[in-house]
């Protein structure tokens, strides 16, 4: 459970932090994809889902 934790929940509370942080600086959505996620570049799927999942958390977060 504490990788679960690890790869899932906590890259989520990370990326939710930075696209905070991105909103606040007037950062745009085409930005968005690009804010940095490499502390969890290791994983298997990043390079598949690290842009698509800062894309969905920009538009979560844009309306909070």
């Amino acid at each position: 459970m504490g990788q679960v934790r690890r790869y899932t929940r906590d890259h989520l509370i990370y990326l939710r932090g930075q696209i905070r942080a991105h909103l606040d600086d007037g950062g745009t959505l085409e930005d968005a994809f690009y804010v940095d996620q490499s502390p969890y570049s290791h994983l298997d799927t990043f390079n598949e889902l690290a842009t698509r999942n800062a894309g969905y958390v920009y538009t979560e977060k844009e309306f909070e």
